[in-house]
């Protein structure tokens, strides 16, 4: 089990879903999951840092801040201020 981030970085995914990344190896499953066409020099940067992290390579709050730019950079990033306040409001009902 790899060390964990100080706060998860919360990102959103599917319909709007929130999901909390704990640490590096599960940001990098996160980002294993991207579809080919996401995968650029960003995505690949990413990849790299949390492998790193997860070798100790590279330290943790450096994989959490390059984690975060990625998920801003994609537009999935939920801001901390927002992850426990507001639900998400992905725009659909279910139905009863």
């Amino acid at each position: 089990m790899s060390a964990s981030f100080a706060r998860p970085v919360t990102v959103l995914v599917g319909l709007g879903l929130p999901r909390p990344i704990q640490n590096p190896g599960a940001a990098l499953a996160f980002l294993l999951e991207q579809p080919l066409s996401a995968r650029d020099e960003a995505y690949e940067a990413t990849v790299a840092t949390c492998r790193d992290a997860l070798a100790g390579r590279a330290e943790m709050a450096e994989a959490y801040d390059i984690v975060c730019a990625y998920a801003r950079r994609r537009g999935m990033y939920l801001e901390d201020a927002f992850v426990d306040q507001q639900p998400v409001d992905t725009g659909h009902q279910l139905a009863a």
